[in-house]
């Protein structure tokens, strides 16, 4: 399995390898352009000394101030190719984004059952159950916990977004919700995760009676503002121009809701659209509508 970027949350290692994969790589034609005016800087101080030498004095100078101001434009955009070069590589791997996504929610998962003052043992339902072997899905689903909670995330609120080389876009924010479902209740913890530093902030917590829970669905809406920056390259790009997104949410009888977007594409263009590290929210869906069928089916004690 591939080790993740840098060994513990907010370590600087970290914090610099996200920072490079969310920095678009400069194009290759920045630094030719640069080195193209370098060599016409070269040429035009030998125009210059030839016209020098014949006596065109006027002229001579006039070829030296365009060499001048060439050479210092050549010399800038050659720091700048480089330094916006050394920002962006080398990136880390899309598995290494992955497997230290996976990290963090394993860990928000942790969290979310000490907030809640839960154990495995509280659990009616678990991950592993709703979720097939990894070998026989074609992408893996991120946050496979194992016996723990139910974890769904997407991108958050003004998060930046990247399309990597599998062609899967990964952000620097992401919601993260936590489903515990016990013998008597649905509980839920809420995040913000900073994926530079694995820290979470915007926590909180819900509980709920099976009774209270109107509905879990996944529902798709337009959306005016994403309130995403996606960066876009040569490589990849999704222009949206009509934005719809996906959205899974559990609603209460009081009218609050959970929700989170897990899907974003184009309503004009069908096949535009963003595709998103697999969460499985499917297979949860299915799973925890099932519990409470069951839950508001048993006989009350």
């Amino acid at each position: 399995m591939t080790a993740p970027m840098g060994r513990r949350p907010g370590s600087d290692e970290r914090k610099k390898a996200v920072k490079r994969y969310f920095q678009i790589t400069p194009d290759e034609h920045d630094r030719t352009r640069a080195r193209h005016q370098q060599q016409a800087a070269v040429v035009s101080i030998v125009l210059a000394g030839s016209l020098l030498l014949v006596g065109i004095q006027v002229l001579a100078i006039l070829v030296a101030m365009l060499a001048l101001v060439l050479a210092l434009q050549g010399l800038s955009g050659s720091a700048d190719y480089r330094r916006r070069l050394a920002a962006a590589e080398p990136k880390p791997s899309d598995q290494e984004m992955d497997h230290t996504l996976d990290e963090d929610l394993h860990a928000a998962a942790e969290r979310a059952m000490r907030r809640l003052g839960l154990t495995r043992n509280d659990l009616e339902l678990h991950s592993d159950e709703v979720d097939p072997p990894a070998e026989a899905r074609r992408r893996p689903r991120l946050a496979d916990q194992g016996r723990g909670p139910l974890v769904v995330f997407g991108p958050a609120n003004r998060a930046r977004g990247r399309s990597g080389e599998d062609r899967v876009w990964r952000f620097t924010l992401y919601d993260v919700m936590v489903i515990c479902l016990t013998g008597h209740h649905l509980a839920i913890y809420e995040c913000v995760l900073d994926f530079a530093t694995g820290s979470r902030k915007d926590e909180e917590t819900y509980e709920f009676h099976y009774s209270d829970v109107v509905a879990v669905s996944t529902r798709t809406r337009e959306r005016a503002e994403l309130g995403l920056e996606l960066l876009y390259s040569s490589s990849i790009a999704v222009p949206l121009h009509r934005t719809m997104t996906r959205e899974f949410e559990i609603v209460v009888s009081s009218g609050d809701r959970s929700a989170i977007v897990v899907g974003i594409r184009d309503d004009e263009r069908l096949d535009q659209r963003l595709v998103l590290q697999e969460s499985g929210i499917d297979r949860v869906t299915a799973a925890v509508r099932r519990m409470l069928r069951a839950k508001k089916g048993a006989p009350t004690r």
